[in-house]
């Protein structure tokens, strides 16, 4: 490892680029490494094979010092992902430059916060029930609201979905690329197809007419709807209705929701796209033990949907 920082820094960017991990992967490499590099400067460190264990702690323990822009001190959650990070360029080193030494693997992941807990059947129903449907904005904001807690997806999955990707004749649509790059199939709850149809025949049209953009959400611009756009309309809502609400809650509680009514644990780890089990067991805070029918038959939102 000839190489100095700056060098091992910008090969281990090209080896994410080269694998195809998600550009949050890389703009989080970005904003972590170069400040890990400058703990190392302030310790006298200037070759990475001289790095300890030692000097992963101390970065670790320097993490809960550091402010966000916002004045407050990173969360847990937030310190382990930047020491993941870390903890990833070091096994990047181990495979690339044959580093016969991982000095971080063994250090531990500051502990998490809890997850949110998750809305009630009746907080849901008045959330998603704050647009009105009356205009094109209302149609769209319900059709979103609806389809984040008809489907679990992530707020990046949200919108990041195209018209192609949404099958209303089957009450289904497509991931493309989720966490792990891995394409889904998620079932759509009913409540969720109805909004979803209201919002193309009335709604996007109208928001179309001078755009050809593929993106299923559009804003009033004809441009995909962007992801702080959403993050805004399922807070505001939730402000509406006097619950805390964000596009991970609706995610916490679609997933809850099915635990309670039925669905076994494996169904909910695919519906939610999550690699490995254990994750899905501390999402849905239990231990561990045909998905469109068990939308069908579990989730609270498909319950009294009438059509025609």
């Amino acid at each position: 490892m000839s190489q100095g920082f700056d060098g091992l820094f910008e090969a281990y960017l090209a080896d994410l680029q080269h694998r195809r991990r998600a550009p949050s992967t890389r703009e989080h490499a970005r904003q972590v490494l170069p400040r890990f590099f400058d703990h190392l400067r302030e310790q006298g460190v200037r070759d990475l094979l001289r790095v300890d264990e030692g000097h992963i702690v101390g970065f670790a323990r320097s993490l809960s010092s550091l402010k966000s822009k916002a004045g407050a001190s990173l969360a847990p959650g937030t310190q382990a992902q930047h020491l993941s990070v870390v903890k990833a360029f070091f096994r990047f080193l181990e495979r690339q430059e044959g580093l016969l030494y991982n000095p971080a693997a063994e250090v531990p992941l500051p502990r998490r916060r809890r997850l949110p807990r998750a809305l009630s059947e009746g907080a849901v129903r008045r959330l998603v029930s704050v647009p009105d449907r009356h205009t094109a904005k209302g149609q769209r904001d319900r059709a979103i609201l609806e389809l984040l807690y008809g489907t679990g997806l992530r707020m990046s999955e949200c919108v990041g979905l195209d018209l192609t990707d949404l099958d209303l004749v089957h009450g289904s649509v497509l991931v493309r690329s989720g966490k792990g790059r891995k394409d889904r199939v998620v079932p759509l709850a009913g409540q969720a197809t109805k909004a979803l149809g209201v919002y193309l025949s009335r709604s996007r049209p109208g928001l179309a007419r001078w755009s050809d953009d593929p993106a299923l959400f559009l804003a009033r611009t004809g441009k995909r709807l962007s992801a702080m756009s959403v993050r805004i309309l399922v807070r505001q809502s939730g402000e509406r209705v006097r619950v805390k609400a964000s596009c991970h809650v609706l995610r916490h509680s679609y997933a809850t929701h099915l635990l309670q009514g039925g669905a076994n644990i494996r169904q909910i780890q695919r519906l939610l796209g999550h690699q490995h089990l254990t994750t899905t067991a501390l999402y849905t805070k239990v231990d561990t033990r045909g998905l469109a029918a068990v939308i069908r038959r579990c989730h609270p939102r498909e319950k009294g949907v009438k059509w025609g």
